[in-house]
């Protein structure tokens, strides 16, 4: 009789150590492991390798972004199929799908400006623009989700635009990787997460990015969409346009001055030598193909907008036609939301010189 007991026991206490050990399995394969660093946004194009890296496409060209967790090693968790990273390619051999015991769950932000439009008339001013992570609910909680040049901000700007969404813009990206496991599916037991909000200026040149630009004469232009503005506000310090025009100048804001001289740099142009010439909407004297084209500017007084699509009456430049318009922030709108009423406006071609107008 205690034969069998203790053969009974023993006989339990070797279920018992297999239940145990299936049930440590998953703890133990995660401690042996290599820890987790840190996550990567990685953007891809058609048939290339995911980059950790700004990327300039002409809009409405398709791509995919990508999350990449880093773990010692290094190994790199993704489903790229190629990565490059810190500019070199990462060996095939370093790169892994995601097959630990943990589950993952990876959400996707945009990092924008805030606010999307700022008066500076002091340092104080500057100190509120900042760029944050906007949560993007509706974006998969996938490892791989498709690029979309929707910034949140746009909500905000283009309250008046003439257009519903637009695919071109500066966007910049940011994912966070939670993981979990079964005992506890509420509180994550690792997080890593790609550079934020607060890294955007420290790693501008580096910072995973679209800018995605139409083509021709409206490239320049099209690019500040999704930047915040900065304008200046009357007898605001030297210093401050200074920093204002270093923040253009690597693409993290913008002002109707910066977008001004470098619509006309790219058109190899100088202000002082522009031609314009009068034009009256109401009265259908410009054309588009001449003297209007897409890139040009047009202006009464001090409000200039840039012409971008022909949607009125064809050929003919009229109310309905839009432009990029940067009173308060970036906004395609309609010609006539800008320039109400009747009146003469003034045309400046960036291409063919025009003839001059009458003074």
């Amino acid at each position: 009789m205690e034969r069998q007991t203790n053969l009974l026991l023993g006989a339990i206490l070797v279920v018992g150590l297999v239940v145990l050990a299936i049930l440590l399995q998953p703890t133990i394969e995660e401690k042996l492991a290599p820890e987790l660093v840190t996550a990567w946004v990685a953007i891809a194009l058609d048939g290339g390798a995911a980059v950790a890296e700004p990327v300039e496409i002409t809009a409405g060209t398709p791509f995919r972004l990508y999350a990449v967790v880093e773990a010692e090693g290094p190994v790199y968790y993704t489903e790229a199929p190629a990565l490059r990273l810190a500019g070199g390619d990462v060996p095939g051999g370093r790169l892994r799908r995601w097959e630990r015991p943990l589950e993952p769950r990876v959400r996707w932000f945009t990092i924008e400006g805030n606010p999307p439009y700022v008066e500076l008339a002091s340092q104080a001013d500057l100190e509120r623009f900042r760029f944050v992570e906007l949560y993007r609910p509706d974006w998969p909680l996938a490892w791989s989700v498709p690029g979309r040049i929707e910034p949140a901000g746009d909500d905000r700007v283009d309250a008046g635009s003439a257009l519903p969404r637009r695919r071109f813009g500066t966007q910049r990206y940011h994912v966070s990787v939670e993981f979990f496991d079964s005992v506890n599916a509420s509180r994550p037991k690792k997080r890593v997460a790609s550079w934020g909000g607060g890294d955007v200026e420290r790693q501008a040149e580096r910072f995973p990015t679209v800018y995605s630009a139409l083509p021709g004469r409206l490239a320049t232009a099209s690019r500040v969409f999704g930047l915040t503005q900065l304008e200046l506000a009357t007898g605001a310090a030297a210093d401050l346009l200074q920093r204002v025009d270093e923040l253009a100048q690597r693409h993290l804001a913008f002002s109707r001055a910066t977008v001004l001289r470098d619509q006309l740099e790219a058109a190899g142009r100088s202000f002082e030598e522009l031609s314009w010439l009068e034009v009256d909407l109401a009265a259908g004297e410009g054309r588009w193909g001449s003297p209007a084209a897409p890139g040009d500017l047009l202006r009464a007084g001090d409000r200039l907008v840039v012409l971008y699509e022909d949607r009125g009456e064809g050929g003919v430049l009229d109310h309905d036609d839009l432009c990029y318009d940067f009173a308060r922030g970036a906004a395609v709108r309609r010609l006539g939301d800008v320039f109400s009423g009747d009146g003469v406006l003034e045309l400046a071609s960036l291409g063919a010189s025009l003839a001059r107008s009458r003074r």
